[in-house]
C-alpha cells in the first residue's frame, strides 16, 4: 500500500487567555499559544492529514465562553497546511450519559456549533490504503436518534473497508476502556453496552488501531489484534493520573506537566503501522526546536536495549475526587513504554517474575506485537514455573538469560528459546552483600551448552573497549555475546545525578553497539533508581519523563 503519515492530536482545550481561568491554573493562559506551536510543528512535519480527537475547546457547550473559544480554535487550526478532521469530545457536544457526573450531557442542540465549525460528528475517509473512521463517542448510550444512525453507518462502513482490504483506524474521544474491556464504567471509559459493541466491531473487521483522547495521559492496550491507544493532551495533563508516578506531581498538582504533553505521528504502509510519540513540552508559538522533532525522521532505531528494573505492567488504583467522586478506577503507568517508543528502543530485559502469571505474559506479548524484543532473566536453577513461563513465551521472547551461582553452571536445562548464561559475581565491599552477574570480557570462559554468554561491563570500564572485547571473547568460544553496560553510580548511599556523565556513557555504549551489531547490548538502568542502594539517574525519571540521556541515545542512534 502507499505509505501514509498522519498526525494525531487531542484535548487542546483552547480557551481565551483572559477568560479568568488562569486564576485557578496559570497554564490556562498558555493553551492557545501551546496549540499554535502544535500547528507550527505539524506544518514542519508535513503529514498527509491531521486528526484532532476532541475537546477542541474547554468551555462547555451552552456556556457563554463556548462559541468564542470555538472561533479562536478555528483561527488557530486554519493555519494548518494539511487537511484536518475533528472528532467530537465531551467539551464540544456534552458528556456521555452518566447520572453520577454533573457535567451537561450530550444533546441535539449542542451539535449546531460543532457542525458549523468542524463538520459532521461521524464520517470516514480514505488515504492510500488507510481508512479512517471518525466516531462520535459522547452520543453512545444516549438514546438519541443520531446514535442509532451512527451505529448503522459504522457497521456498514467498517464492513466495506475491511472487504476492500483497507488498514482501518478508528478515531474516538472517549477510549472504550482504560485498562481492560471488562472494567466497570467510570468517567474515562464507555458504558459496558456501547463498549462491547465497539470492541466487537473492531474484532470482526480487523481494525488496526483505535486512537482516543480524553484521559490526557498515554496508555496502550492490545485486544484481538487491535491497538487501543490513548493520547496525551496538547494543553494540560489530567492531575488525577499523576497518581501513577512514584514521585510527587509537577506544577498545579500535576496539571502543568510539560513532558506529559504531546501528540502522535503515525506511519502506515504495507508492513503495518508505527506510532512515533512527539513531546511538545508545553512550549508556545516560536519556542523550540526540540529533540522530539526527530519523531518524524525515518531509518533509525536504537542499537541497544534497556533493563527494566522497575515495575512496568502493574495497574494502580486512582483516587479521583470530583470527576469520579464515588468510584475508584484502575490504570497502568505506560510512561516507560512511551519513552521506549520515543527512543525507538527495540530490546528490553525483564525479570522472570514479570511473566509468571498470565497477565504479565499477555503484556509481554503486547510489547512483542509492537516490535519490542524481550529478554527474560531468571536467577538460580530454574524451577517448573520458570520453565513453564519460558516455554509459553517461545516465539515471543528473543532470549532467556539464565544466571547461575558459582559452581552451578552444570545445571543448564534444555531451552525452547535462545539461551544466554551468566554467573553470579560477588561485588567487593566491606559487607559483601551485593552481587552482580556476567563473565569478564577479559577472563577465561567455560564451555557451556548455550547460545550466548552474558558479559558484565561495570560503570568504571569504558563501554567501547569492553564491548569489543566481549565480541571477540564470545567469537573465540563459538557463542553469541550479551553485554550489560552499567550506567554510572557512586556509593551505595550517594545518588549519582550527573546527567551529563550519564548521557555520555549512553552515547558511548550506543556507538559501540552500532560498531558491534553482533553483540546484544543493554543499558542498566533505564529509569532512575532514586532510593535504596546505589541511587542513580537513568534515561527517564520516576515519572517516566526523559532525562538528557534519553535524547543522547536518540542522537547517537541517528548519527
Amino acid at each position: 500500500m502507499e505509505p501514509v503519515r498522519f498526525v494525531v492530536v487531542a484535548d487542546s482545550h483552547i480557551r481565551l487567555p483572559d477568560d479568568g481561568g488562569a486564576a485557578d491554573y496559570p497554564s490556562n493562559a498558555l493553551l492557545a499559544d501551546r496549540n499554535r506551536r502544535v500547528v507550527e510543528w505539524c506544518n514542519r512535519l508535513r503529514p498527509d492529514f491531521v486528526v484532532h480527537l476532541g475537546d477542541i475547546v474547554h468551555p462547555l457547550p451552552g456556556t457563554p465562553g463556548h462559541e468564542p473559544a470555538v472561533a479562536l480554535a478555528a483561527e488557530i487550526y486554519a493555519a494548518l497546511d494539511a487537511p484536518v478532521h475533528f472528532v467530537p469530545g465531551n467539551h464540544d457536544i456534552g458528556d456521555k450519559p452518566d447520572s453520577l457526573v454533573a457535567a451537561p450531557a450530550v444533546a441535539d442542540e449542542h451539535y449546531r456549533v460543532f457542525e458549523a465549525a468542524w463538520g459532521a460528528p461521524h464520517r470516514s475517509f480514505d488515504r492510500g490504503g488507510c481508512h479512517v473512521a471518525i466516531v462520535d463517542t459522547p452520543v453512545l448510550g444516549s438514546g438519541l436518534a443520531r446514535e442509532a444512525d451512527q451505529r448503522s453507518w459504522l457497521e456498514a462502513d467498517l464492513a466495506a473497508a475491511a472487504a476492500a482490504g483497507k488498514r482501518i483506524f478508528l478515531c474516538t474521544h472517549y477510549p472504550p476502556f482504560v485498562l481492560d474491556p471488562g472494567e466497570p464504567e467510570h468517567y474515562d471509559n464507555l458504558a459496558p453496552g456501547p463498549r462491547r459493541w465497539l470492541v466487537d466491531l473492531c474484532r470482526r473487521h480487523g481494525v488496526a488501531a483505535v486512537l482516543s483522547g480524553h484521559v490526557h495521559n498515554f496508555g496502550a492496550n492490545r485486544i484481538d489484534g487491535t491497538d487501543y491507544l490513548m493520547l496525551p493532551s496538547t494543553g494540560f495533563a489530567r492531575p488525577d493520573y499523576s497518581e501513577l508516578a512514584a514521585i510527587g506531581p509537577e506544577r498545579e498538582g500535576g496539571r502543568d506537566a510539560p513532558a506529559r504533553l504531546g501528540m502522535f505521528v503515525v506511519e502506515a504502509d504495507g508492513s503495518g503501522h508505527r506510532v512515533r510519540p512527539f513531546r511538545t513540552y508545553g512550549l508556545v508559538s516560536g519556542e523550540g526546536p526540540l529533540p522530539p522533532e526527530t519523531a518524524a525522521d525515518a531509518g533509525w532505531e536504537a542499537p541497544l536495549g534497556v533493563t527494566l528494573r522497575h515495575g512496568w505492567a502493574t495497574p494502580r488504583d486512582l483516587p479521583t475526587d470530583g470527576l469520579d467522586e464515588f468510584r475508584r478506577k484502575r490504570a497502568r503507568d505506560d510512561a516507560p513504554l512511551l519513552a521506549l517508543w520515543e527512543a525507538r528502543i527495540g530490546r528490553i530485559r525483564v525479570p522472570v517474575g514479570d511473566v509468571l502469571d498470565e497477565a504479565g505474559r499477555r503484556r509481554l506479548r503486547d510489547l512483542a506485537a509492537w516490535g519490542v524484543r524481550p529478554t527474560v532473566v531468571s536467577a538460580g536453577v530454574p524451577d517448573p514455573p520458570t520453565l513453564g513461563a519460558i516455554e509459553s513465551l517461545a516465539g515471543v521472547i528473543e532470549r532467556w538469560e539464565l544466571i547461575l551461582p558459582p559452581g552451578r553452571l552444570d545445571r543448564i536445562p534444555p531451552s525452547p528459546v535462545r539461551l544466554a548464561v551468566a554467573p553470579v559475581v560477588p561485588v567487593a565491599g566491606p559487607l559483601g552483600h551485593f552481587v552482580s552477574h556476567g563473565f569478564d570480557p577479559g577472563g577465561a570462559l567455560p564451555d557451556l551448552p548455550c547460545d550466548d554468554l552474558t558479559f558484565r561491563i561495570p560503570p568504571d570500564r569504558p563501554a567501547a573497549d569492553a564491548i569489543a572485547a566481549a565480541a571477540a571473547a564470545a567469537a573465540r568460544a563459538g557463542k553469541g555475546a550479551v553485554a550489560n553496560v552499567q550506567t554510572p553510580r557512586a556509593t551505595e548511599h550517594a545518588c549519582f545525578d550527573d546527567d551529563e556523565t550519564v548521557a555520555a556513557r549512553v552515547a558511548e555504549a550506543a556507538a559501540a553497539a552500532r560498531a558491534h551489531a553482533e553483540v546484544a547490548v543493554y543499558l542498566d538502568t533505564f529509569m532512575d533508581h532514586d532510593r535504596g542502594y546505589y541511587p542513580r539517574h537513568g534515561l527517564i525519571d520516576r515519572r517516566g519523563d526523559p532525562r538528557p540521556a534519553l535524547y543522547a541515545l536518540v542522537d547517537a542512534s541517528r548519527a
